[in-house]
């Protein structure tokens, strides 16, 4: 258990270390707000979808229908995992006196966690780069993504014609999946996996390993734009903490838990897993984009995004190591 704690509470540090020098880039004026939709466009277009092809391409599990089966397991976890934190969150939001746009930002950051940006990297520093692990990450991110899209859009606009399947299957990150799971199913065009051509299999992992430092320096260059009071003093923002990083582990923790105790997947842990440690995660990034482009609760967003993933650092290890005890 100790060394789970100490494990988890290192890599945090890490990704923390690499928030405060994007936090120092901007405070000095060597990096610009301007400069932050070219960094997201990179980590969206190039490191995520990088990730994905890296997980499935380079050393994955074989193909079999055992592997096939714990992926649709994974997927169907990850729609009650979503609907419970959004109920969650919904209801911890229905009380308190606010603006109905900031609520709906409110109920965001508690329902949609940083499962792909965030999760799918933190697997792989956690696991020593496990594909298997990584794979059921992505899985469980796919589906997130058609939920994001679709019920995210919704909660933001309030309206239905913003729901967007196209973009859940046709954004980077899906495609990236979808070109990764080819070449796990079809492993004689996999030339990344490839012992002739090996070289090459560093274009998807070194771009791959770019996505969690480049994730948090984002993290670092908006929080520093900032100021204390908007990042610590409003205690929306802190229900919004205790509904994305304590309720919406422990739901889908306890849905998972009749399984685990049953021993199912005692030998591919990660099948249930992978749900816990997704919906573990800060806030998905897309809520700062769809507030801007909405014009609703701009500022708040920002913050609230910024200031829970800092206090993912404090929540994570003792998340993961409740998890696998």
């Amino acid at each position: 258990m100790t060394e789970i704690l100490s494990k988890t509470a290192l890599i945090m540090l890490v990704l923390v270390a690499e928030a405060a020098g994007g936090f120092l880039l901007r405070k000095t004026k060597l990096v610009s707000s301007e400069s932050l939709l070219s960094l997201a466009n990179i980590l969206l277009y190039f490191c995520q979808p990088m990730l994905s092809i890296k997980a499935f391409a380079v050393d994955p599990v074989p193909p079999t229908g055992e592997t096939l089966l714990r992926f649709l397991t994974v997927a169907l976890l990850a729609v009650p995992a979503v609907l419970l934190s959004f109920g969650a969150s919904k209801l911890v939001f229905h009380f308190p006196k606010r603006e109905r746009g900031e609520k709906d930002v409110l109920v965001f950051i508690g329902t949609f966690s940083n499962c792909t940006f965030l999760g799918i990297p933190f697997v792989d520093l956690f696991t020593g780069g496990d594909s298997e692990a990584m794979m059921y990450m992505i899985v469980f991110g796919a589906v997130f993504n058609v939920l994001l899209w679709t019920l995210g859009a919704y909660l933001i606009t309030q309206d239905r014609k913003q729901i967007s399947v196209r973009r859940a299957l046709l954004n980077p990150s899906t495609i990236g999946s979808a070109v990764g799971l080819l070449f796990f199913l079809v492993p004689q065009i996999n030339f990344f996996n490839m012992d002739a051509v090996s070289e090459l299999r560093q274009i998807v992992v070194y771009t791959g390993n770019m996505t969690a430092p480049l994730s948090m320096i984002i993290v670092g260059v908006r929080a520093a734009e900032l100021s204390p009071r908007e990042l610590f003093a409003d205690r929306g923002i802190w229900l919004a903490a205790l509904c994305r990083l304590v309720l919406s582990f422990g739901l889908t923790y306890l849905m998972v838990l009749p399984f685990k105790l049953t021993g199912m997947f005692a030998e591919n842990p990660y099948v249930l897993y992978a749900p816990v440690i997704a919906m573990s995660m800060p806030p998905a990034s897309t809520i700062v984009a769809f507030a801007e482009r909405y014009g609703k609760g701009q500022r708040l967003a920002a913050a609230a995004f910024s200031t829970v993933t800092l206090l993912s650092a404090a929540t994570l290890p003792f998340a993961l190591t409740l998890l696998m005890l």
